[in-house]
């Protein structure tokens, strides 16, 4: 009789194992995909090994295409990961130190007082994206390209928001100074330095960095558009972000930066880029426990977010240099990097404790998306995921009927079932964002009307809300009705004498109020 090999043994009992802890979670992002809350990718592995490789949904609803596997997602923030590793790669070969101002490379840079340290970490006291409003108001067909950050900057006039080191701040302006340091440093365009030090080492045969550089043929790969509902709570068909005009400064003026996002990848490209890493192919150990540890400000303090990015539960987030830090009591400590854009959501994550890895993207950037981040992590741990959200929106049922059978239909559907709590739930921000859609993005008729009723019927509803009065206020204001909200911002004041912005609309309201019946006028 032939002795069955020890080795071979072992690797069936692996991926016999494997095979075992995969189906119970192929099962959950089956179904998933079923309610229809996931559209994109999700993988999912063990010891760098993938235990589930799941798509659903697609990459473009109007052509009716579907993500797989292959479908490559622009990795938005994410992409500060890479970047920051670009840049520790430099600091090793010697090129500069990480307590170095950013000035002795960048001479056009304006803030001597900022060190690189503080770019990776956040503490610069930068502007965001508001850094280019007002190129864009002068020159609106303008794509930003990171070409115009040192000029944009040496024109800001606000100054910075904090003394570099005193504060966390999230700014991707940051990042697209970091990929111009990267150019300078190397010699080398930003896109040809991660394509020969990042890419290729790590095998990602599937990546490349976008923007306005990016090539044809580069584009014409199957690619995932980011979707959004133009008018939820009463239109559930998705459309392109980019023919949004509310969107466009975001989407279409800011979409040539590099450096803060816009690598493009696959999730099985990110599972080698996270082998690569972890596998000391791209840093040095020494580097790689430098960057995973937490920022501590000028005070001595470890900065702490009280939420963990995408991800839902107990724990708490800090960061490093270009990692965000998870510590989570059941779990231990992970690192990674979540990303958003509209219509897009994304998050990589990399528990260091359990060599677990998880890459997920949704090109609608659904509702559902950290609770379903947050139960990939649990079954990889065989733990009982989230329970799915089944029940309906009585919002999205009631602006339906708003919309397509008038007031009184909607107000009677509404009170019919709002004590059906087995079935529908009942969301304040949802009423919300109804009634603001309806008022300022609809082109309907009668849309101002009914945006009234929405936040009519949530004052009833919400009784105790100062927000439902500030926002009723808001409307009425805009419609010319002030004497009405004169009423709803001191309602919403007596609810929260805190809510200076309320305050500030009720002075002037009250004051041109006082002007219109000035005997002298």
């Amino acid at each position: 009789m032939k002795q069955f090999p020890l080795f071979l043994a072992l690797l069936w009992l692996v991926n016999a194992v494997a095979l075992v802890q995969s189906q119970p979670i192929d099962s959950y992002f089956q179904e998933l995909g079923h309610l229809k809350q996931h559209n994109g990718n999700i993988l999912l592995a063990q010891n760098g090994k993938p235990v589930v490789n799941f798509s659903s949904g697609y990459s473009n609803f109007r052509r009716q295409v579907l993500n797989t596997s292959g479908t490559q997602f622009n990795l938005a923030s994410i992409s500060k990961v890479i970047t920051a590793t670009a840049v520790l790669q430099l600091r090793d070969r010697g090129g500069f130190n990480l307590d170095d101002a950013v000035s002795n490379y960048l001479p056009d840079f304006r803030y001597s007082d900022i060190r690189i340290r503080h770019l990776l970490t956040h503490t610069s006291g930068l502007p965001d994206l508001e850094l280019f409003e007002n190129l864009v108001r002068q020159f609106p067909d303008t794509i930003i390209t990171n070409r115009n950050v040192l000029p944009e900057l040496h024109k800001w006039e606000r100054g910075l928001y904090f003394k570099p080191g005193d504060e966390f701040r999230y700014c991707n302006t940051e990042y697209n100074v970091l990929a111009l340091l990267v150019e300078k440093v190397s010699g080398m365009p930003f896109q040809s330095y991660l394509q020969k030090y990042i890419f290729t080492p790590s095998g990602m045969n599937e990546t490349y960095v976008g923007g306005a550089e990016m090539s044809s043929k580069k584009a014409a790969r199957p690619t995932a558009h980011p979707h959004m509902k133009p008018h939820p709570g009463y239109d559930s068909s998705f459309v392109l972000v980019d023919s949004m005009s509310r969107f466009r400064y975001l989407t279409y003026n800011n979409s040539g930066t590099v450096g803060q996002g816009g690598v493009i990848s696959t999730v099985t490209d990110m599972l080698r880029f996270d082998k690569a890493y972890f596998d000391g192919k791209l840093l040095k150990t020494g580097t790689m426990q430098e960057a995973m540890t937490p920022v501590k400000l000028n005070n001595g303090q470890i900065y702490y977010s009280k939420g963990m990015d995408t991800m839902a539960g107990e724990g708490e987030m800090t960061y490093g240099l270009g990692w965000e830090i998870f510590e989570q009591k059941r779990f231990g400590k992970s690192v990674g990097h979540g990303g958003f854009k509209f219509g897009l959501a994304t998050f990589y994550l990399h528990n260091l404790a359990k060599n677990q890895t998880i890459i997920g993207f949704d090109n609608t950037a659904g509702s559902e998306f950290g609770r379903f981040i947050t139960s990939a992590l649990l079954l990889l741990n065989n733990q009982s995921p989230l329970p799915f959200r089944t029940r309906k929106s009585l919002v999205t049922l009631y602006g339906t009927a708003l919309v397509k059978r008038g007031i009184d239909h909607a107000a009677a559907l509404f009170n019919a079932n709002k004590g059906d709590t087995l079935t529908y739930y009942l969301h304040e921000g949802e009423m919300n964002e109804l009634g603001y859609n309806l008022f300022y993005m609809s082109d309907m008729a009668n849309h101002r009307e009914l945006a009234l009723e929405v936040f009519k019927l949530a004052t009833f509803i919400f009784p105790e809300s100062f927000n439902t009065y500030d926002s009723y206020g808001q409307l009425l204001r805009d419609t010319g009705k002030k004497e009405d909200a004169i009423r709803m911002y001191r309602k919403s004041i007596e609810l929260n004498p805190a809510n200076e912005d309320g305050k500030r609309i009720l002075s002037q309201l009250l004051k041109s109020d006082s002007d219109r019946n000035s005997p002298n006028r």
